[in-house]
């Protein structure tokens, strides 16, 4: 019998674990989003796909927490523990993942698509294996708030939101990439995967 509520719920520590863990990501995102927002010269190139992050990144949220209330038969049936500390682990991961590649971009990381007139083609660090790494953490970090609420339903519901956001994204940011580097954008991709290694 599936108890309807999430994971960290039923252990007072667990619940502060998870709320120092989810916390810790939204602050990590409320800074970039506020880092971006100083001033920059060049073009602005987004064509609105920001806009998808404000809409499904909610709407994901809100469905991977109410899925343990609604769908208890999607809980996780493995070792408890096991679970929510590898949902745990994934969140930091992912953190760390995003934080690395936005040092790696330093100045040329931004929320929107925005081509600086200075721009360059950055290749190093994650950039060698995957050509949006950011992503990558961010994907990470939600899988590990899905399990960590113990619940199939809510890992789905955060990866099909992200993976949407991101079909978006990627095909606006690569078409401006590729626009301002050409052949260069083009040899970085052939050898590189966007998000996911030996998948996408």
């Amino acid at each position: 019998m599936h108890t309807a509520a999430p994971l960290f719920a039923h252990d007072g520590q667990w619940r502060a674990i998870f709320w120092f863990s989810y916390t810790a990501w939204a602050v990590t995102e409320l800074v970039l989003l506020l880092r971006d927002a100083r001033a920059a010269r060049g073009q602005k190139r987004d064509s609105g796909s920001r806009a998808a992050f404000y809409v499904l990144i909610p709407a994901g949220l809100f469905g991977a927490f109410s899925a343990p209330y609604f769908w208890p038969r999607a809980a996780i049936s493995l070792p408890p523990a096991i679970v929510f500390y590898t949902g745990i682990g994934l969140i930091w991961a992912g953190i760390a993942l995003r934080l690395w590649a936005v040092m790696t971009l330093g100045k040329f990381f931004r929320t929107t698509v925005f081509l600086h007139e200075e721009h360059r083609l950055i290749t190093s660090g994650p950039y060698r294996v995957l050509r949006h790494p950011s992503y990558t953490g961010s994907l990470i970090s939600f899988i590990g708030i899905g399990v960590a609420l113990g619940n199939w339903l809510s890992v789905a519901i955060l990866v099909g939101c992200l993976l949407l956001i991101y079909a978006i994204r990627i095909t606006v940011e690569e078409r401006a990439l590729a626009e301002h580097f050409g052949e260069e954008f083009a040899a970085h991709k052939r050898r590189t995967w966007a998000i996911i290694p030996f998948i996408w």
